[in-house]
C-alpha cells in the first residue's frame, strides 16, 4: 500500500519535475570568457530588426515577423511606448494594437527571440520620447533623473505594472525575452545622473529577477558611454554605415572588456521631417558595414527593420526645443528593408544574401507583398467651418477660464489642438497693434481677430511680434497646433506658454477650448449645417486664401474590396486626415517631403460597401468655384517630394515658400 501510494505521488509530481528539468535547460547569459552569448549552453549571435508594435496595426503584426524572419533574422527588438499603455494617469490599455503580449507571443510563435527596450523613456522619434503628455502637466518636473521624486514615483508605478507582463516571457521561463534594455542612449542627456541608472536597474531586477541581461546602448562616443551606462548593466554601442565597426567596437571594449560586441541601432536608413529631403542610405554601404560586423562575430540589431507609421498626433518633435517645428514626419518609412507598408525591397534582400554567408536562412517562403490599390478620386464637400464647429469640438467640458493662458497639459488637452480667446480691449479698435508672443506658441498659431484670419505664427527663437489690423471686431481666437514634442526627454508643455501681449498690454481673461475632433467623427453627416447633397457652403463667397477658415471637408467613396492604399491630398495645404473614423496622421505637402498618407487595408474593413474620408484642413483647400475639391487614393506612396523651408513670416497665407531645397546638413547640424 505504501509502495502504490509512493508511486503515485512520484506520477503526480512527475509534470512538474519535467517542466522544471526543461526550464532548467533554457537559459541565455554572456559568456565573458569567450565573449560571446550563451543560448541553453551554446554559443549564440544575434541578427535582429526593430519593428514597433505600436506604429503597425496589430492586423499586420504577423506578416511583417514572418518577413523577417525570412530576411534571416533570428529577434526582433522592439521599443514599449509608455504613453501607449497610461495615456490617462492610473488609466492602463493592453488591448488591440496595443496588446503588447500578444505582440511577443506573436514573435515567439514564428520563431523570433525577442530583445525589449523597456524605457521609461525610448525616444524612437515618438512623441515625448514615449514619455505620457500628462507628465508635462507639472512644469517643474525633471525627467531623467533622480531629481524629481515625483517623476522617480510615476516610473515605479508604471514599471511595476509593466514589468510583471514581461517576467513570464523571459528566456529563462520559457518565453522568448532574451534581454532587456533600461533607459535609452542616456548618454545623449545632460543629466548624466548614474544614480537614476541604478534606481532604475533595481526596479528591473525586482520585478525580473536576475535570470535576464540587462543592457544600455549610447553612440560610439567614449563621453556617451561614460554618462550612459553603469558597470553592471551591459553596455553596447550604436552606430551606421559610414562608421568602421572596428573603431565603434574599440571604444565599446572600454566599458564592456569582455563579452559579445552588439551593436544595438545599425542604421539602414534615416529619418524624416518636415521641410527636409527625403533620406536614403546605400543599400551596397549597408551591406558592406553589416558583412565586417559579422566577421567579427557581433550581435547586430538593424534600427529599424520596419519602420510603420506616426499615425494620429504620435510623430516626435525636434531634440532641440529651440528648433522651429523640425518635427517628424507621419510616415516612419526609414529607407528600411521593409518598407512602411511592409513590402521587401532591394536592401532586404542584399542583406539576406550577407546573413545567408553566416548563418543558416530559415526554409521559410518569403510573404508576397500586400495588394496596392487606387481607390481613385473622391469628390470632397466642406461641410463644417471652425468656428461654425466649435462648440461641439469642445464638448462636453466647454471652454476652461482664465486669467492669463493655460498650457495644453494644464486643460488635459494633451495632443492636437487647442484654441484661446480672449477680448481685445476697446481702446485699440480701428488700430494698427502689435501682437506679442514672447517665444511662448508651441508649435504653431493662426491668429484670427473677428473670425478672419490674419496671420500664422511658428516656435521660433527670439520674439514673435505680428502686426494686426483691429476693426470693429474685438474677438482675439488663436488656433495653436501641437506638432509633436521633443524627443530627448525634456519637459516640453504645448499650447501658449506664457503671457500674450498687444501694444505691451498683457491680455487677460481667456476661454480656452480643447479641441476634439473625435466630436466631429462621431457625428452622422445629416447632423451638418450643410451635408452631401445639399448646398455646400463658401462656393459662392469663396475664402481668398489669406483669409482662409480651417475647415472639415468630408468625403465618400464605394467599396467592394479592403486592400492597402495611399491618400493623395492633392493641392490641399496641411491637416490633419482621417479614413472611416482613423486618424491617419498629419498631410503638409506644401512643405514636404512627405505628400501621401498610408492607409492600411483594416482601416478600409471597418465599412464593407463604402468608406469615408475627412480631412481638417488648415490653410487653403483647391475650391475655386465651380471647380470642386478631390482627394485621391492611390496605389504608390510619394515619401520624397520637393521640399520648402517653413517660413517664419507671421503674416498672411500660404507660408511664403521657397522653391530651394534644403540640407538636411544645414537644416539638422550634423
Amino acid at each position: 500500500m505504501a509502495v502504490g501510494m509512493l508511486l503515485a505521488y512520484i506520477l503526480a509530481l512527475l509534470p512538474f519535475l519535467l517542466v522544471f528539468q526543461c526550464s532548467e535547460a533554457r537559459s541565455f547569459v554572456i559568456d565573458y570568457d569567450n565573449n560571446c552569448f550563451l543560448k541553453d549552453g551554446e554559443p549564440f549571435r544575434y541578427i535582429s530588426g526593430s519593428f514597433h508594435y505600436f506604429r503597425v496595426p496589430r492586423f499586420y503584426w504577423r506578416d511583417r515577423l514572418m518577413k523577417m524572419k525570412a530576411g534571416g533574422l533570428n529577434a526582433v527588438q522592439t521599443y514599449i511606448a509608455w504613453n501607449i499603455h497610461e495615456p490617462v494617469h492610473g488609466q492602463y490599455t493592453f488591448d488591440g494594437d496595443a496588446d503588447l503580449v500578444s505582440f511577443i507571443q506573436m514573435a515567439n510563435s514564428v520563431g523570433l527571440l525577442v530583445i525589449i527596450r523597456a524605457g521609461p523613456y525610448i525616444c524612437a522619434e515618438w512623441e515625448f520620447g514615449g514619455f505620457p503628455a500628462w507628465l508635462a502637466k507639472n512644469t517643474s518636473i525633471n525627467l531623467r533623473s533622480t531629481d524629481n521624486q515625483h517623476f522617480l514615483a510615476h516610473v515605479e508605478s508604471w514599471m511595476s505594472i509593466l514589468l510583471p507582463k514581461l517576467e513570464p516571457l523571459l528566456y529563462a521561463n520559457g518565453g522568448p525575452i532574451i534581454s532587456v534594455q533600461v533607459e535609452n542612449e542616456y548618454g545623449n542627456f545632460p543629466a548624466c545622473d548614474h544614480n537614476y541608472l541604478k534606481f532604475l536597474e533595481q526596479i528591473f531586477r525586482e520585478f525580473l529577477g536576475n535570470d535576464v541581461i540587462l543592457f544600455t546602448v549610447d553612440g560610439d562616443s567614449e563621453n556617451l558611454l561614460k554618462c550612459g551606462t553603469i558597470p553592471s548593466l551591459y553596455a553596447t554601442v550604436d552606430f551606421g554605415s559610414t562608421t568602421d565597426p572596428q573603431k565603434a567596437f574599440t571604444i565599446m571594449r572600454k566599458f564592456s572588456p569582455k563579452g559579445p560586441l552588439v551593436n544595438t541601432e545599425f542604421y539602414p536608413g534615416w529619418l524624416d521631417m518636415w521641410s527636409v529631403p527625403h533620406q536614403t542610405r546605400s543599400a551596397k554601404l549597408v551591406a558592406e558595414t553589416f558583412d565586417k560586423m559579422l566577421s567579427l562575430n557581433a550581435s547586430v540589431n538593424f534600427y529599424v527593420y520596419h519602420g510603420g507609421t506616426n499615425f494620429g498626433f504620435m510623430n516626435g518633435g525636434p531634440d532641440d526645443i529651440s528648433r522651429p517645428l523640425l518635427s517628424s514626419i507621419t510616415s516612419y518609412d526609414y529607407d528600411a528593408p521593409l518598407t512602411e507598408p511592409g513590402d521587401t525591397t532591394t536592401k532586404f534582400h542584399i542583406l539576406r544574401e550577407i546573413i545567408a554567408k553566416y548563418e543558416k536562412i530559415p526554409p521559410i517562403p518569403i510573404l508576397v507583398n500586400t495588394t496596392k490599390f487606387a481607390y481613385g478620386k473622391v469628390q470632397m464637400t466642406k461641410m463644417l467651418k471652425f468656428f461654425d464647429a466649435l462648440p461641439n469640438l469642445s464638448t462636453p467640458y466647454g471652454p476652461v477660464n482664465s486669467s492669463f493662458p493655460l498650457t495644453m497639459e494644464q486643460i488635459g488637452q494633451n495632443y492636437g489642438f487647442v484654441l484661446y480667446q480672449t477680448r481685445i480691449p476697446p481702446r485699440f479698435a480701428q488700430s494698427n497693434v502689435t501682437l506679442s508672443f514672447n517665444k511662448s506658441i508651441r508649435d504653431r498659431g493662426i491668429i484670427f481677430v473677428g473670425e478672419i484670419r490674419q496671420a500664422t505664427v511658428f516656435r521660433r527663437r527670439d520674439d514673435q511680434n505680428v502686426t494686426l489690423n483691429i476693426k470693429d471686431m474685438l474677438q482675439l481666437d488663436i488656433l495653436v497646433e501641437n506638432m509633436g514634442r521633443g524627443t530627448v526627454g525634456s519637459v516640453e508643455p504645448k499650447g501658449i506658454i506664457a503671457n500674450v501681449t498687444i501694444n505691451g498690454t498683457i491680455l487677460t481673461d481667456w476661454k480656452i477650448y480643447p479641441i476634439n475632433l473625435s466630436n466631429i467623427l462621431s457625428r452622422n453627416q445629416s447632423e451638418f449645417p450643410f451635408h452631401l447633397g445639399g448646398k455646400t457652403i463658401d462656393m459662392l463667397d469663396v475664402d481668398k486664401s489669406q483669409y482662409f477658415e480651417p475647415s472639415f471637408f468630408f468625403g465618400e467613396f464605394p467599396l467592394n474590396s479592403s486592400f492597402d492604399t495611399f491618400l493623395y491630398p492633392a493641392g490641399w495645404s496641411k491637416g490633419q486626415a482621417f479614413v472611416n473614423g482613423f486618424n491617419l496622421g498629419r498631410y503638409w505637402p506644401v512643405v514636404g517631403p512627405q505628400i501621401t498618407l498610408f492607409v492600411p487595408a483594416n482601416v478600409l474593413s471597418m465599412k464593407q460597401k463604402s468608406a469615408n474620408v475627412m480631412l481638417f484642413e488648415l490653410d487653403g483647400a483647391p475650391c475655386d468655384f465651380p471647380k470642386p475639391c478631390f482627394v485621391e487614393f492611390v496605389s504608390t506612396p510619394s515619401l520624397n517630394g520637393a521640399v520648402h523651408p517653413i517660413n517664419s513670416a507671421e503674416r498672411g497665407h500660404p507660408e511664403q515658400l521657397s522653391s530651394s531645397s534644403v540640407s538636411f546638413n544645414d537644416v539638422v547640424g550634423v
